[in-house]
């Protein structure tokens, strides 16, 4: 039988994962919407499955990073619920106001807050290696959309429009894919240390993950459709293909990354090619000043929340 500390800490992996999955999946399919190929609800409906089955498939490398990776000892119950609980809370947050906010800055950032306000020991090589890739994002991004839209521009035509659709479909589907394989640790890794069974909490964490992207992704969607990503099927296309790829890095590596700095900046080297600017600057400037925000308001929280239950239970 679960105690009610590891019920509430299962309770708030699945509001994560629903979170993740307002959030974290809905970009992957932006393009695939402003390609006109098919409507807002069955966008979500599709990179929700996708991400569900990309979840079950290799959900645990990210998993074991975050649950024992950056913090050796792993987490209490206490440390689990003050992690995704914040991570999560910011999440919706950005959710309301449709800005896509990145789960693995929050979810990471919540990590180093409690383990610092618990005086856990941070395994600082680990986490150099995430952020490491995290900074290197950007700029790959950026290389790989760039040259993935010459390389679309030669090879095909944008006027065949049925063709264009059906590689940015197929490139939208592979991106939630891993979307899901990378964000579901996000969602299970501070649980992964109670004694429960890893297969059961993949399956918690992808059907949370499928429910947020069913429920609340639509918003998201829209404005990455119209907002970030309404760039012709070419260069969704070039900037589906790039973000693919580094996801799937991540995946391989157990490193959780944020699929919106990816998709973004790739779509800003595909436009690049065409030397026309698809994204506002300011919006660009606004967006990436609430990411960084956010993962050291996820570790002041954290850090706050978890001294106080220090203080209180001691």
């Amino acid at each position: 039988m679960f105690d009610i500390l590891t019920i509430l800490s299962l309770a708030v992996a699945v509001f994560m994962g629903f979170s993740i999955g307002s959030s974290a999946v809905p970009p992957s399919f932006g393009p695939v919407r402003s390609s006109g190929s098919i409507g807002v609800l069955k966008s979500a409906l599709i990179a929700g499955i996708a991400a569900a089955i990309g979840a079950l498939m290799q959900g645990e490398n990210v998993a074991t990073r975050i649950g024992t990776g950056i913090v050796p000892s792993g987490f209490t119950n206490l440390q689990a619920i003050i992690i995704l609980f914040v991570a999560s809370l910011l999440v919706v947050i950005s959710v309301c106001t449709n800005y896509p906010m990145p789960t693995a800055f929050t979810v990471i950032g919540s990590v180093i807050g409690t383990a610092l306000g618990f005086g856990s020991t941070i395994n600082l090589s680990s986490l150099a290696v995430v952020v490491g890739y995290w900074l290197s994002i950007p700029l790959l991004a950026i290389i790989l959309g760039f040259g993935f839209s010459k390389l679309m521009v030669r090879m095909f035509d944008e006027s065949d429009k049925r063709l264009m659709r059906s590689l940015t479909f197929v490139m939208g589907v592979f991106v939630a894919y891993n979307a899901g394989a990378n964000s579901v640790g996000k969602a299970i890794g501070p649980v992964s240390g109670l004694g429960i069974s890893n297969n059961f909490l993949i399956i918690l964490g992808s059907l949370s993950i499928l429910l947020g992207a069913l429920i609340l992704s639509p918003r998201i969607v829209e404005a990455v459709s119209f907002e970030y990503s309404n760039i012709g099927p070419r260069k969704s296309v070039a900037g589906l293909g790039t973000a693919a790829i580094l996801a799937q890095i991540g995946v391989i590596l157990g490193i959780p990354i944020s699929f919106n700095q990816a998709i973004i900046a790739s779509i800003i080297g595909s436009g690049m090619v065409s030397g026309d600017s698809e994204i506002g600057d300011r919006k660009i400037i606004f967006t990436a000043m609430a990411w960084i925000s956010a993962f050291f308001v996820a570790i002041l929280l954290t850090y706050i929340l978890s001294t106080l239950i220090n203080i209180i239970t001691v």
